[in-house]
């Protein structure tokens, strides 16, 4: 197969297996970025950097570490001149910054190139294996696939036996009539997943609820024409008292006082 590199858009997944030598080019990259990225942060003082202070207009580039020197530097030469003394040597004393300047500028672009080839050479690698590892992949995708047919089928054959049974239970437990009202739980299949039984093997009382065995809406109705087989309401409603209601002729002696009380009374 033919080695064309081609730089990689994103890291590989987590979970894709990689050869041992990807592995390693892998942790020489992230070692190489990470010796630059250290340099860089210990000798931050010698970075170029935008050093100008707020008041002034335009920007002025230089290091920190420099910048420092000269402060020091300044400082000697008031004291010098304040003590009858020769000014220091400015070519020496910032001689040792400047020289460091000049290895750090030549060693973090050393370490720039190092990195990007590491970076380069897991690419490859990486890419080397594409085929491979593509190829072992869409086998394990077609087996999975395979594995999630029969598991599909196998679903849909539990549901249609546990469409079938629960038909047969609501044709049991209605004496038949189990086409008198419109239903959505055991005439058209659905919410199926509430079926749930009792200890003691009855369909619970929230099952019937949300099977469309008993109705809890102002109008209601049940499908249950046989006992024993559907849990009750474990918390039935209060019994509503009656009210006797009596006839305006009702012709009791006390009607009849009440009667005449209002019409002389008010």
């Amino acid at each position: 197969m033919a080695s064309n590199f081609v730089n990689l858009v994103s890291e590989p997944p987590h979970d894709l297996p990689l050869s041992p030598k990807v592995k390693s080019l892998r942790k020489a990259w992230q070692d190489a970025e990470e010796k630059l990225t250290k340099y860089r942060q210990e000798n931050s003082r010698y970075i170029t950097i935008d050093v100008s202070e707020i008041w002034e207009s335009k920007a002025r580039h230089s290091y920190r570490a420099l910048e420092d020197a000269k402060r020091e530097l300044r400082q000697l030469e008031i004291a010098a001149v304040a003590e009858g003394k020769a000014l220091p040597n400015k070519e020496v004393y910032l001689g040792t910054v400047k020289a460091k300047k000049d290895e750090v500028d030549r060693t973090v672009p050393a370490l720039k190139t190092l990195a990007l080839r590491s970076k380069e050479e897991y690419a490859q690698a990486v890419y080397e294996d594409l085929h491979k590892m593509g190829r072992v992949e869409a086998k394990k995708a077609y087996e999975a696939r395979l594995a999630w047919e029969k598991a599909y089928n196998a679903m849909l054959a539990a549901k249609a036996t546990l469409n079938r049974h629960a038909t047969l239970f609501t044709w049991c437990v209605s004496a038949g009539g189990w086409n008198e009202f419109p239903t959505h739980g055991n005439s058209q299949g659905e919410n199926l997943e509430a079926w749930e039984l009792t200890d003691d093997g009855r369909l619970t009382y929230e099952a019937s609820l949300a099977l469309d065995y008993v109705d809890s809406s102002a109008f209601s109705h049940s499908l249950i024409k046989v006992e024993g087989l559907v849990e009750p309401d474990p918390n039935p409603p209060a019994p509503v008292e009656e009210k006797e209601i009596k006839p305006r002729y009702w012709n009791a002696k006390e009607d009849i006082l009440d009667y005449d009380a209002r019409m002389y009374f008010g």
